[in-house]
């Protein structure tokens, strides 16, 4: 499908607010398909983007991005088309992104973890005119996988291009960058969607959160601006580029502002404290295990490191980490957004101590954020579920049903989190009405894992509720009961990774009952499944350390 802002059926900001937004800055004409080529111009020599032992200047990836870009158009592929690409933080996956805006393109990135279950719900929204996948990665079948899944959603002429492998019927990535055709970039409009990222939020289904260029570059600004960033720094960037961190810290930052993009195939906190010294960076963002295992080996190593933030969201940040981090140099400061929103709130190193460690940051530049209960504002400091609206909030969702219940008529976005505002405009997130889990700063949600488990004939009903874990804020745990007394946890383990459920989503620990705890209206009392600790867990399932390195 060829998507256009008309294709987003929600509630848009309101027009006298659009006009603040443009008069303040904020809102521009500028669109992410001529991003590259301005980079190339202002910062030619510069390095752009290092990966392993590959570096390339600006100049070699604009050179290189045209290409890509050439083969795509040369392929079918224009404006407003959905490009899903689901890769390894690759120096290539990185260079498809920037293809796919150059082209005027539609970028649909998935987090590498995701399996046939979200796949096929992705596919069934976005129906893409390409395909972009590494062929098998950390022992999964990408591009067979995405084979089965396209023929069964009947979509048989989709392009497919395969990088780092071979496999009939894909074109290899090298083909795209190999010839000497080039394309300038595409005339598109700064309203049309440029971006989509797929968000679990409360619902068993993903909803894909669509940004126009207006959107995301005025995110990026937002973020640029508060960092104080420009040509000399260089990003760390170990979080998915397919998630809104890696977009935001790796791709449109540096676009913006010259920065250096430098990627980290998967996490491991010694080997970041190595690039980060070697390579110079100067900032970055993860969630708050990333804080707490890069101070850690920054410790180990005795060695100072030269960034000068690091933008810490997604879960809640304990004190002790926080401390921790800036004993060791290490200035942290906790912020809080959405993929509909970004940036909430910001700060920086700049801001005391207290108020980047006690709170979830400063009201960002533009942003309104109310805190309401029962359909009205709360005071000052009290708890309200939070309400927000924006330059940088998003088009809205592919479906039309999704926007209904999130954005109201005057633009603003119900967050599903509850939180206080203080005098001084800093949040304080306290709670959260959206039923997800909160797995390292990657949330989901446990209907989704429910509604896969009653399913398997052998179970009658099942709830699935955070438990708390040191290392990862929260991980899932189930709560079943059977139909058959003869199916086992490990039965069920198999069961969800046969149905392609991600690894990171399946429960953790397994409690079967002769019934879930009930309110008169037949609602599962939640709050009544209280999790023992992990050391009481029974039926537990030891993830490894290699699949808790993708977040």
């Amino acid at each position: 499908m060829r998507l256009t802002a008309a294709d987003i059926d929600a509630p848009p900001i309101p027009g006298p607010l659009r006009e603040t937004y443009r008069r303040s800055g904020y809102l521009t004409d500028q669109t992410m398909s001529s991003m590259l080529e301005r980079a190339a111009h202002q910062w030619p020599t510069r390095p752009a983007l290092a990966e392993g032992d590959q570096q390339f200047s600006y100049a070699e990836l604009d050179a290189l991005a045209r290409r890509a870009a050439g083969w795509l158009a040369a392929a079918g592929i224009g404006p407003g088309d959905v490009i899903c690409w689901q890769t390894p933080n690759w120096w290539e996956a990185h260079l498809v992104g920037l293809a796919v805006w150059q082209l005027g393109a539609v970028s649909n990135p998935i987090v590498p973890f995701y399996r046939e279950h979200e796949l096929r719900q992705i596919l069934e929204q976005v129906h893409p005119a390409a395909v972009v996948t590494a062929d098998t990665y950390r022992g999964f079948a990408h591009a067979e996988a995405f084979d089965d899944l396209l023929a069964e959603a009947g979509l048989r002429d989709v392009v497919k291009i395969i990088i780092r492998g071979d496999r009939p019927g894909w074109t290899r990535f090298d083909e795209l960058v190999s010839h000497s055709y080039k394309t300038r970039p595409a005339a598109t409009s700064a309203v049309d969607p440029c971006l989509i990222l797929f968000t679990s939020g409360t619902t068993s289904t993903p909803k894909g959160a669509v940004h126009s260029s207006q959107s995301l570059l005025a995110e990026t600004r937002q973020l640029a601006d508060a960092w104080g960033l420009g040509w000399a720094d260089a990003a760390y960037m170990a979080a998915p580029l397919q998630h809104i961190t890696g977009v935001l810290n790796a791709m449109s930052i540096p676009l913006m502002t010259g920065a250096c993009a430098i990627l980290a195939e998967r996490w491991d906190a010694d080997q970041a404290v190595r690039d980060i010294v070697e390579r110079h960076a100067t900032y970055t963002a993860g969630a708050t295990v990333f804080l707490q295992e890069l101070t850690a080996a920054a410790r180990q190593a005795d060695v100072r490191l030269p960034l000068r933030n690091f933008a810490c969201g997604g879960a809640p940040v304990p004190m002790s980490v926080m401390e921790a981090s800036e004993a060791q140099g290490i200035p942290a400061s906790r912020v809080y957004g959405m993929t509909e929103l970004p940036t909430v709130t910001v700060m920086n190193a700049a801001d005391d101590f207290d108020h980047r460690a006690w709170t979830d940051g400063r009201i960002a530049a533009g942003v309104e954020v109310r805190a309401v209960a029962d359909g009205r504002d709360v005071p000052v400091g009290e708890d309200g579920e939070l309400v927000v609206r924006g330059p940088e909030r998003m088009l809205g969702y592919l479906r039309a049903a999704d926007n209904a219940s999130a954005i109201d008529e005057d633009g603003w976005f119900r967050t599903g989190d509850v939180g206080a505002i203080d005098h001084d405009g800093h949040l304080r997130i306290t709670g959260r009405l959206k039923d997800v889990i909160n797995r390292g700063g990657e949330k989901f949600s446990a209907r989704e894992i429910e509604d896969l488990l009653v399913a398997h004939p052998g179970v009658g009903s099942a709830a699935v509720v955070p438990n708390p874990d040191a290392r990862l804020g929260e991980v899932p745990v189930a709560y079943v009961v059977l139909e058959d007394r003869s199916v086992s946890d490990s039965d069920l383990v198999a069961y969800v990774a046969t149905a392609g459920l991600a690894k990171q989503k399946t429960p953790v620990a397994w409690h079967f009952l002769d019934a879930l705890p009930m309110t008169p209206s037949g609602k599962v009392k939640k709050f009544e499944l209280s999790p023992p600790r992990s050391t009481d867990l029974t039926g537990r399932h030891e993830e490894s350390k290699e699949s808790d390195s993708e977040h």
